[in-house]
């Protein structure tokens, strides 16, 4: 990580929700993986999401089509 990259910040959060990232931390993680990792998660819940309501919808177009 740069400087810039590895600069401390302060996130108030709850003592509960403190806890639970806390119990999420593997050993040798730091909070910063923790956090990077439930953001990768989120997203990618986020793309399964939308892909499955474009695929509900059943108005797209094959990428064979597009590619022509």
């Amino acid at each position: 990580m740069t400087g810039q990259e590895c600069s401390t910040k302060r996130i108030p959060v709850s003592p509960s929700t403190w806890e639970t990232v806390h119990q999420l931390r593997k050993p040798g993680e730091t909070y910063d993986d923790v956090i990077r990792n439930l953001i990768r998660r989120d997203s990618e819940a986020r793309l399964i999401e939308e892909t499955t309501r474009i695929r509900k919808r059943g108005k797209y177009l094959p990428l064979s089509e597009i590619r022509k």
